[in-house]
């Protein structure tokens, strides 16, 4: 049976393009959000060693393009990531729904980029369900993660055809602050909405008080607004009346209109306890520099913004205070100075101290890979003390330099580490760790479960994929059977990088130095 499903999956992967390519980065296209001026890339991939490819992406410029087909809808084209139209169509709508509804694959960032990367992907929908559904599916899932921007792109790629549709892409319009597009539209076609609350909005938005007002006079008088809504847009319509009324006090369940009207009457919403969807309203100027920072790791640790953004904010100024977030930003700014000093007596002591500061501060925050991703490619040939280059080895084997790690003192983890990250993990029985021996089982003969091959068979590539990178975040709550069957999965599957960033973050991010 087990040569039967491993003949009938690589039958299945005749149609993905076997090609070697740059790491996964669906999302680095938000690099755009960032100082146009930095100096420093997210991840730099010039110069790597080639692993065998498949899926893969590089990063994403924007563009103007032609309108998309009546039924294949995505950000990203065949030629970018190697994914075929077809990735989901023999899937179940219902099924599919399910899959991507659950799909959380957070704790290991090169899993969450792959998971980006699906749910960007120009693709057709599953038979039986309309171009629209299918992808406000994908927008939905995105918005639960804060990649806000993408989740607007695409959901703009289709006309705004039905009520559903614009109330989608006007909710996030309003959480990436580009809500005056939005009412442009609406103000040009009234019938884009059946949401009074919004077209009362868009209508003082749009300069127009006197529609403004007839508009949530009639609102008010069907009943057709919530206690809140009312409170929120007559506080709106009159600056006098807001001067005067108590504080209005947030509903349990706060929508993105209900969340900009606050904001508009003087009475700002904290995010801290909101979805993260809200975190990028806090990027803005607008919020205190706290504010800032805190939104920033929140979306980083989802892979839904660049590090360089991060890297702004933590070097803007000097810590207000201490503990927690201004740590972080005093062992950041503290590893610059050490990094601007050249080479100057006694540099390897002091940048070497500076690495393992901020090393400490940020894998307690869960911001290891991007710690990584900004500092890994500066990092390389400058003199370090013995701690030092161990840290650096692993930061690098954390960025998309992974292939070119080295590290002077041999000890039986970095010869792991090294031939895991050729694609060759040996050597795990040394560390005594279930999971080493379980991504070195994966990388070897194993065949994956006969569930991913069956769906791999059956054309259901998306699910396949997704079912794999299942099984390897699987692995870090104890289960190493999975991972080793998720790693040989999605190997098979032609993400061999995929396979090896994965298996390097599950070795690293819980391991202190």
């Amino acid at each position: 049976m087990r040569s039967k499903f491993t003949v009938a999956l690589c039958v299945a992967l005749l149609a993905l393009p076997a090609r070697a390519q740059a790491p996964l980065s669906a999302i680095d296209w938000l690099n755009s959000l960032a100082d146009p001026q930095a100096r420093r890339l997210g991840e730099v991939t010039a110069g790597e060693a080639p692993v065998s490819g498949g899926v893969v992406t590089p990063e994403v410029q924007i563009s103007p393009i032609a309108a998309p087909d009546a039924q294949s809808v995505g950000l990203l084209s065949l030629a970018q990531t190697g994914l075929p139209e077809g990735l989901w169509q023999a899937s179940t709508p219902d099924a599919l729904e399910r899959l991507i509804a659950q799909a959380d694959l957070r704790p290991l960032m090169a899993l969450q980029k792959l998971f980006y990367t699906l749910l960007l992907a120009e693709a057709l929908p599953p038979v039986g369900q309309d171009a629209e559904a299918f992808l406000t599916l994908r927008a939905e899932r995105l918005r639960a993660f804060g990649a806000i921007e993408p989740a607007e792109a695409l959901v703009a790629r289709l006309p705004l055809a039905s009520p559903a549709h614009f109330a989608l892409w006007f909710d996030l319009t309003l959480l990436a602050g580009l809500e005056d597009r939005a009412c442009q539209e609406l103000n040009a076609k009234r019938g884009l909405s059946n949401d009074y609350a919004a077209q009362i909005f868009c209508a003082l938005r749009g300069g127009d008080w006197a529609e403004a007002v007839l508009l949530f006079d009639t609102a008010d008088a069907l009943g057709l607004l919530t206690a809140t809504e009312r409170g929120l847009l007559r506080a709106f319509l009159d600056p006098d009346y807001a001067e005067l009324a108590p504080d209005l006090a947030p509903p349990r369940s706060v929508t993105a209109l209900e969340f900009r009207l606050f904001e508009a009457v003087g009475q700002p919403l904290p995010t801290a306890n909101l979805p993260i969807a809200f975190a990028v309203a806090d990027l803005r100027d607008l919020a205190g520099w706290k504010a800032q920072l805190e939104a920033a790791e929140r979306l980083v640790r989802n892979a839904a913004l660049s590090p360089n953004v991060l890297l702004g904010l933590y070097t803007e100024r000097r810590a207000a205070a201490s503990g927690g977030v201004w740590e972080r930003v005093r062992r950041v700014q503290a590893l610059e100075a050490a990094l601007e000093t050249g080479f100057q007596a006694g540099q390897a002591e002091a940048l070497s101290a500076a690495l393992a500061a901020a090393y400490e501060e940020m894998l307690a925050a869960g911001l290891l890979g991007a710690l990584a991703q900004i500092y890994a490619p500066e990092l390389s040939g400058l003199p370090m003390t013995a701690q030092g280059d161990a840290l650096r080895f692993r930061l690098t084997l954390l960025s998309g330099l992974y292939e070119q790690a080295q590290v002077a003192q041999q000890t039986p983890l970095t010869l792991f580490l090294s031939a895991l990250a050729a694609g060759q993990p040996r050597g795990a029985a040394a560390l005594q760790d279930p999971l080493a021996e379980a991504i070195e089982a994966g990388f070897g003969a194993l065949a994956p479960q006969e569930t991913v091959a069956l769906l791999a068979m059956q054309g259901k590539l998306g699910e396949a994929i997704l079912l794999a990178a299942a099984q390897v975040r699987a692995g870090l709550i104890g289960d190493p059977e999975a991972l080793s069957r998720g790693i040989a999965a999605l190997r098979q599957l032609g993400l061999e990088d995929v396979a090896r960033r994965a298996s390097l973050e599950i070795m690293l991010m819980r391991r202190r130095p």
